[in-house]
């Protein structure tokens, strides 16, 4: 193809693939809040709460709130990844024509 002729085929955005409703994954500001939330969860004030000599089953009450915390963060992640908008994605693969 010359310098000088445009392309027939439309550009793909920056992001990469066209973001649209059938999109699958986690909104961005869903990805961003829960990061927030990661950071404010296991930095310094919060995790003092945490730093006492309870135990929980015969365990330090601080590693058994750490891995609750991760995991929770975990299952939150899960749920906004498998969630969807009212636009269904479209399946994997086409669906069959009907034989008459």
């Amino acid at each position: 193809m010359s310098p000088g002729r445009a392309s027939a085929e439309p550009a793909e955005p920056p992001g990469g693939r066209e973001r649209g409703p059938d999109r699958q994954g986690p909104d961005r500001q869903v990805l961003i809040a829960l990061a927030a939330l990661g950071m404010l969860a296991f930095n310094f004030p919060l995790l003092a709460v945490w730093d006492t000599e309870a135990t929980v089953f015969g365990l330090p009450l601080l590693p058994v709130a750490l891995f609750a915390i991760w995991g929770a963060l975990i299952a939150a992640l899960a749920l906004a990844s498998e969630r969807r908008g009212t636009g269904a994605a479209a399946p994997l693969l086409p669906a069959e024509p009907d034989e008459h």
